[in-house]
């Protein structure tokens, strides 16, 4: 089977981190809990429900779906509303739309999030999104990315798996992906990574397709 192009969202394509620490942070102060700018960082990459259950230990007394839901959803609203796209990415969205490469996003986001993104990219670059709503297991669990492969007909260790967590970082490459690490968080992959660059827009596209071959 062929691989594919495998993209995380937040921190990978789109400068969202700093819109989710904010909302994180307002949302806090409207439930009247402490939330700090470590405790923002600190969710970087993480499944949702672990800040959200958080913020419960910390007093908020609604549900944990309800807490995603409402910052997730203004999250959401921002990016449909101005799209925070990270140097290089949408100029690389175009050419995988162009060029007909397999790829998908893969995130711990919710659809609807996802679904913001997707809308944004180029018709066609991004066939489908694996988000939190579809597996059981989110980032740092290879699941997200296995899944991801399977549904593109790819082999996921053929494929290319971008990523700026840790989380997304290990679950890529317990999935068998070979990863590209973006120091757009960290300033090293806490696992080995194929290759490591600073933005999408260091990347040549030809050679990007060409390491599908």
């Amino acid at each position: 089977m062929p691989g594919a192009l495998l993209f995380d969202m937040d921190g990978t394509l789109i400068d969202s981190e700093p819109l989710w620490h904010a909302e994180m942070r307002r949302f806090a102060r409207v439930q009247g809990i402490e939330w700090t700018a470590e405790d923002a960082h600190w969710t970087t990459g993480r499944p949702m429900v672990e800040w959200a259950d958080r913020m419960r230990e910390r007093g908020v007394t609604l549900e944990r779906a309800s807490i995603i839901a409402t910052v997730a959803g203004t999250v959401a609203a921002a990016v449909r509303e101005e799209t925070p796209w990270l140097p290089g990415s949408l100029a690389l969205l175009e050419r995988v739309a162009e060029a007909g490469v397999p790829a998908a996003l893969v995130t711990n986001a919710t659809r609807e999030n996802a679904e913001a993104l997707l809308q944004a990219a180029p018709e066609g670059a991004l066939r489908f999104a694996v988000t939190s709503e579809d597996v059981e297991r989110s980032k740092p669990d290879p699941e997200p990315y296995a899944l991801a492969a399977r549904r593109l007909g790819a082999d996921a260790t053929a494929s290319i798996a971008f990523e700026d967590s840790g989380s997304g970082a290990r679950s890529a490459a317990a999935a068998g992906a070979r990863l590209w690490f973006l120091t757009t968080q960290l300033t090293a992959s806490p696992v080995p990574a194929e290759r490591t660059i600073a933005t999408l827009a260091d990347i040549d596209a030809d050679e990007l397709f060409a390491q599908l071959d």
